[in-house]
């Protein structure tokens, strides 16, 4: 995403931004009084082929000529727009240069734009593609969510989990003896209501949601500026016009399915916010037993709700120059399940149950190429919704190390 942003920006800014700003920079505003009008008409033959035909195309263009002062000094200039100045502009469609001369009526006075270092260049309709603004705006629209995950990738690497092994905690919450056993802070920093910790539910995917909100944003204030256009600058040519509503009806179409998707996913994630998990103590030893809490409160109607306890060995390797990492499921064991239930601000799902790892089970480990993990795995099901999971990490301590 961030290549094609890249490469789309800077190429419409270098063969149209630039240009477009070094040109609008160049000319002045002002004011002027229209003299004259016409249309102006070249002739081309027309070709077949590598063979010229007989035939004669005549081509036409709207011209006003112009008269202003700059600098006490008088210039009377026949222009239109800025094509006009390069010798360009005409098409073959005389009735449409016709209407662009409509609104200039010979005597009145309208502003124009001239270029400073040659006053003689002078232009009475300065044009803005919106189509350019558009591909300009979302080709940076699309760098900013590619933006967003590379830095990401980058803090995951920079602090990734290879690095945080070799972090002990402060003294007297860690010894030489579990050291390749992870931090439990991150857990026990939050104390419950009921029971003694209150358990993180994961982290939720805060930076693609942001991501895809910017582009979507961007993408819908750009289609609301594109059929603004339509309505203050209808086009004249009927094909043109069809194929203008065409455009702007995709475009808009677009705008609204990415806004549906993001209220969608924030729909989906911020709905199970009220669920709560607390436990009866941490970390957790194999063999003994712990109580759980699961609270759930809001108006919703679940096709499920479970809670499973998970262990995962985690392998990592390089291949070449890459890292590959390798996850497998080793344990699974449902601790709760409830399905086809409703809950409501009278009558919210409150359940304990209990928690008990099997005798002898592998305690949390980490180094740099391998890993054991015990997570609390929450599963949410609600009607006509895609299934939700979230995580809530566990840290097991060897039972011979007593604190």
């Amino acid at each position: 995403m961030i290549v094609v942003g890249s490469v789309v920006f800077v190429l419409q800014s270098a063969t149209w931004g630039i240009p477009q700003l070094i040109l609008y920079q160049a000319f002045v505003p002002s004011r002027g009084t229209v003299a004259e009008v016409r249309i102006a008409e070249k002739q081309i033959a027309e070709k077949k082929g590598n063979r010229q035909n007989s035939g004669i195309t005549t081509l036409c263009r709207p011209e006003v000529r112009m008269e202003y002062r700059v600098d006490d000094r008088t210039y009377s200039i026949w222009t239109f727009d800025y094509p006009t100045l390069t010798g360009s502009g005409y098409t073959i469609d005389r009735q449409e240069a016709e209407n662009a001369l409509k609104t200039f009526v010979p005597g009145s006075r309208i502003p124009i734009w001239y270029n400073a270092e040659r006053p003689e260049s002078v232009v009475a309709v300065w044009n803005i593609s919106i189509w350019n603004w558009c591909i300009l705006i979302l080709s940076f629209a699309l760098i900013v969510p590619g933006l967003i995950g590379f830095f990401q990738s980058f803090r995951y690497l920079a602090v990734s989990k290879e690095r945080q092994s070799v972090l002990v905690s402060p003294a007297g919450t860690q010894t030489d003896l579990w050291r390749t056993v992870p931090d439990i802070r991150t857990v026990n920093e939050s104390p419950g209501t009921r029971l003694a910790y209150r358990l993180p539910l994961g982290s939720r995917p805060i930076m693609p949601m942001v991501g895809l909100m910017v582009f979507a944003a961007t993408w819908n204030v750009v289609a609301a500026g594109i059929l603004i256009h339509l309505l203050v600058v209808p086009a004249e040519n009927g094909v043109d016009q069809f194929v203008g509503i065409v455009m702007r009806a995709l475009f808009c179409t677009v705008g609204i399915l990415l806004l549906c998707g993001v209220l969608g996913r924030l729909w989906t994630i911020l709905r199970v916010a009220p669920t709560l998990l607390e436990l009866s103590d941490h970390p957790v030893y194999p063999g003994r037993k712990y109580r759980i809490l699961l609270f759930q409160n809001g108006i919703f109607h679940f096709q499920l709700l479970q809670t499973d306890l998970v262990c995962e060995e985690i392998a990592r390797f390089h291949q070449g120059t890459d890292t590959a990492t390798s996850r497998k499921e080793v344990f699974r064991q449902t601790l709760f399940a409830q399905p086809n239930f409703s809950t409501s601000p009278e009558m919210p799902l409150d359940k304990e149950f209990s928690l008990q790892l099997p005798h002898g089970a592998m305690h949390s480990f980490r180094q740099e190429n391998n890993e054991i993990t015990w997570k609390l795995e929450l599963i949410v099901q609600l009607t006509n919704r895609k299934e939700l999971r979230r995580d809530c990490p566990l840290v097991v301590r060897p039972v011979n190390v007593l604190e």
